[in-house]
């Protein structure tokens, strides 16, 4: 195999790393430096651009909350519509929780009256 058959990236993670490149610039252009968006185009929310409206409604806010590692319990609420919101209210979230291992926003389950549940990994 040719050193340039071995560094030749797929499409796939060309795709993918475009993402996360995507994602780094957009957290540092509004100024999130302790937390990192880990949802992909893959996912059940597809692909995200922050710029557009976010799918959970008006009036939506994160829970993040943890019995093992704290414990925590915070209630963050979405301050507007777009997937750039989301981030700022779960990165709010995060650090008021204080666990600064699980930074790593992986996904949101749907819970009671407009709560989304934050997961975390690290």
């Amino acid at each position: 195999m040719s050193n340039q058959e071995t560094v030749q990236m797929s499409a796939e993670d060309q795709k993918f790393f475009a993402e996360m490149d995507y994602h780094s610039t957009y957290g540092k252009s509004i100024g999130i430096k302790e937390t990192v968006w880990s949802i992909y185009a893959d996912s059940e929310y597809g692909e995200i651009k922050f710029g557009n409206p976010h799918p959970f409604g008006d009036n939506a806010v994160i829970r993040h909350k943890c019995d093992v590692f704290g414990p925590y319990n915070e209630l963050v609420e979405i301050k507007g519509k777009t997937w750039g919101d989301i981030w700022v209210a779960a990165n709010k979230a995060i650090v008021r929780s204080g666990d600064q291992h699980h930074i790593y926003i992986e996904g949101f389950r749907q819970g009671p009256a407009g709560e989304l549940r934050l997961q975390t990994g690290s």
